[in-house]
């Protein structure tokens, strides 16, 4: 065996191991060994691509290409790094290719569906991700996607079913509930049921105006919560019994349990559903908490109050979804009263941001990620809130707050509107982008003409 190829076996058992650092190492000395062959540039791009280095991921499979044709899965990879660098339709031409070496490549027609649905080309993402599921009709990856475009383009009746099948995705990554209890269901025998929160903090906000009509249907409900959202929900539904979700249940609470987001399930068939079903205004914030951030901001009550927020730490979709703050600029330009509604921001960074633009964003004394009920108190206090996906947003609608909400089509719930307002959240107004590379002007445009009718 030459050194190149020893070389080479030590990068897959690097690679095996995690010890990625190591077989970059590696590819690199079989690059100085061999310089024609295209396995170690093959093989450095992959790593670089585990490494979420994108753009050199990239640039080495194009050398691996130079040197030898790439395989369907080569192809694929390519076109995933390219996606990840919002090319998306560079990724679409890779996946095509690959599909032309191998025309029942799973994988090929999923990833070319999720940059079709990026780019907001819905009948080809739909077409791309049906023949995935005939392909693969059992694998959970696949049925969970087309599950999700489907409730997207407000096809009920093929999404949810499909939904379901996300605790056997590999993509889904809740805890499901370990339990013996049958799931509750509209017209079952079972009168008390216990709900069980899946998923973050706005998926269980937007499935929890379910709460109500499950309520109707029940003896006894207790639902289990983010322990962050408990009292914001029993002071509002007084009739149900909520508890922390890292509580542990008492069995003889419930004869039945059903997860959160399988709750639309049982109501919702169609738009009309939503709004004949789904609870309004029906979270109510702590007047104590209003009353005082009222007093400790010191707002002009002659002035329109807007709240901001504009970032998401959502794992892989938070950067797509946030936009930077300076492009909220003419947000700011109206003369508002302005709130910082932005979990995770620094003080000192706004107040940096305050004094290089001359605006004024207020901040509370709150800690915005942890305490909720000063965010809902916070929210009462905004005749509007402009902001981009996140809990904030949820949290908002269902206090009944009017939100113009800058979407970036990562979330299907947002594809369920009349016009411009979401059916979950009438006080939402949604304002999107045209796909997932064009530039938030034109949304921050709309927003701010729709601010002027405010003021």
């Amino acid at each position: 065996m030459t050194k190149y190829q020893k070389a080479i076996k030590k990068i897959e058992a690097c690679f095996q191991s995690g010890k990625h650092e190591e077989a970059l190492d590696l590819c690199n000395f079989a690059i100085s060994l061999n310089r024609k062959d295209a396995t170690a540039y093959r093989a450095k791009a992959r790593l670089l691509q585990v490494m979420r280095k994108f753009d050199e991921a990239e640039k080495y499979y194009d050398a691996a290409a130079r040197r030898s044709p790439l395989t369907a899965d080569d192809l694929i990879n390519r076109g995933m790094a390219k996606a990840e660098q919002q090319k998306y339709d560079a990724g679409i031409e890779d996946y095509t290719a690959a599909l032309a070496l191998k025309p029942d490549h799973l994988q090929a027609y999923i990833q070319r569906g999720a940059s079709h649905w990026e780019m907001r080309r819905w009948d080809l993402a739909r077409d791309d991700f049906a023949k995935a599921n005939e392909l693969a009709p059992d694998d959970a990856n696949a049925n969970w996607i087309l599950g999700l475009l489907s409730l997207q383009l407000n096809d009920f009746e093929t999404g949810w079913p499909l939904y379901e099948k996300r605790w056997a995705s590999s993509r889904f990554k809740s805890r499901k509930l370990t339990t013996q209890k049958p799931q509750w269901s509209i017209g079952s025998e079972h009168k008390s049921v216990l709900l069980w929160g899946e998923q973050g903090i706005g998926d269980q906000i937007i499935y929890g105006s379910l709460i109500p009509a499950i309520r109707k249907q029940a003896d006894y409900v207790t639902a289990m919560l983010d322990p962050r959202l408990v009292s914001i929900f029993a002071r509002s539904m007084p009739d149900v019994h909520f508890m922390p979700s890292i509580e542990q249940v008492r069995s003889d609470l419930h004869t039945s349990q059903i997860p959160f987001a399988s709750i639309g399930r049982s109501f919702i068939k169609n738009l009309d559903d939503i709004e004949q079903f789904v609870a309004r205004k029906y979270l109510q914030a702590d007047q104590e908490l209003v009353k005082k951030y009222r007093e400790e901001l010191g707002l002009d009550p002659n002035k329109l109050t807007i709240g901001l927020s504009w970032v998401s730490s959502a794992p892989k979709i938070g950067l797509h979804k946030s936009i930077d703050l300076v492009q909220l600029l003419p947000v700011m330009a109206l003369g508002t009263n302005l709130i910082n509604l932005q979990y995770g921001s620094d003080r000192r960074a706004i107040d940096q941001f305050n004094k290089q633009h001359q605006v004024n964003i207020k901040m509370a004394s709150v800690d915005l990620y942890k305490d909720l009920e000063g965010l809902a108190a916070l929210c009462v206090l905004c005749d509007v809130i402009v902001a981009i996906s996140s809990s904030t947003v949820h949290l908002a609608g269902a206090l009944g707050v009017p939100v113009l909400l800058m979407d970036a089509n990562k979330l299907w719930y947002w594809g369920n509107k009349r016009g411009d307002q979401s059916l979950w959240y009438p006080s939402v107004r949604i304002f999107s982008r045209d796909n997932m590379i064009s530039p938030w002007d034109n949304v921050v445009e709309q927003v701010v003409e729709v601010l002027r009718d405010y003021r």
